[in-house]
């Protein structure tokens, strides 16, 4: 164990948890016969979804907004399960967290949707080990905005140095070490484990 380090903060999607936004986009292409890169766009990267990850819309609007500009009409919880089945468990890297369990504070940092968050909660129960859990549409800001890691620093005690962070995107990594928390990009979990070891943080 690493003394230097209290609390190990991790990234949930494509971290934890795998995801492929291709999935439902394409299911709800073929449903309504549209273009599912549109629909890829539309779901996954556009001002709608960020505004839906800040928690400034609630899902019942999302799901309204999404299917008028899309010109469709489905039922909200048909739309939730479409929406919902794209994730599935990143089993090393959860093993790796199980471990670092016994010895570190863990908290969980992600940018994602209320619907989204009450799947993943449901289904995968990874969750459950965390002991802090910072969520975008809580806090009302996304990554890489300061807010939001502000609050997770704030969460830990206050001291940067005394947290560590994984996360799988380097953008994210990069604005998180300009913060002043040091950070490890996620490239799987046999190099976390490397990452880790030559740290002191696993033996």
């Amino acid at each position: 164990m690493d003394k230097r380090y209290s609390v190990i903060i991790f990234d949930l999607g494509n971290t934890l948890i795998r995801f492929d936004h291709s999935i439902s986009a394409k299911k709800f292409a073929n449903l309504f016969h549209l273009d599912s890169g549109e629909v890829r766009k539309l779901f996954f990267d556009s001002e709608l979804t960020q505004a839906f990850e800040r928690g400034q819309i609630s899902p019942k609007d999302f799901h309204a907004r999404i299917t008028k500009h899309l010109g469709v009409k489905i039922p909200f919880k048909d739309f939730v399960a479409i929406w919902n089945d794209i994730f599935w468990t990143d089993e090393g890297s959860c093993a790796i967290a199980r471990r670092l369990k016994k010895d570190y504070k863990l908290f969980l940092l992600s940018n994602i949707s209320r619907l989204h968050y009450e799947y993943i909660e449901k289904k995968f129960d990874i969750l459950k080990i965390f002991d802090e859990i910072i969520l975008s549409f809580a806090v009302g800001a996304i990554k890489p905005e300061k807010l939001i890691f502000e609050d997770a620093v704030r969460r830990a005690g206050g001291d940067k140095s005394a947290v560590l962070y994984i996360d799988d995107r380097e953008d994210l990594i990069k604005e998180a070490i300009y913060f002043g928390i040091e950070s490890i990009k996620y490239e799987g979990a046999d190099k976390l484990e490397k990452d880790l070891k030559a740290r002191g943080i696993l033996s």
